[in-house]
């Protein structure tokens, strides 16, 4: 069976381990970028991704930023998890009402898996 591969954009190295070694571990084919000009690089090489997993403030462009980028070239075929360990309910609010899912950092990978699952069932 083909593993899903999803790419994880976050300027925290410890988030991508954390995250990457989890979601192989979940069977997941994990993919890592630590801002948004190497995110942009991975997904247009990578047709074959089909979920990115984007912290929501980073240094330069924000995850919202590489969201609206891959929405506009990628026709809205790519699902979106937006994070963040800095989110009031209103940032929450903000991103859930554009369409997307939020978790809160730090993660709980057992939350995260089901949000996965959820999002790649739609």
């Amino acid at each position: 069976m083909k593993r899903i591969k999803m790419l994880i954009v976050d300027d925290e190295p410890f988030i991508l381990e954390e995250a990457s070694e989890a979601l192989e571990f979940e069977g997941y084919d994990p993919i890592t970028a630590s801002n948004v000009t190497d995110a942009l690089k991975i997904v247009r090489n990578n047709p074959d991704i089909a979920l990115i997993l984007t912290d929501l403030k980073m240094p330069g462009q924000s995850g919202l930023d590489l969201v609206e980028i891959l929405k506009e070239e990628f026709n809205n075929k790519l699902c979106f998890i937006v994070m963040s360990g800095h989110g009031s309910s209103d940032v929450e609010d903000s991103v859930i009402k554009q369409g997307f899912a939020f978790i809160r950092k730090p993660l709980d990978i057992d939350e995260l898996t089901e949000i996965i699952k959820l999002r790649l069932e739609n």
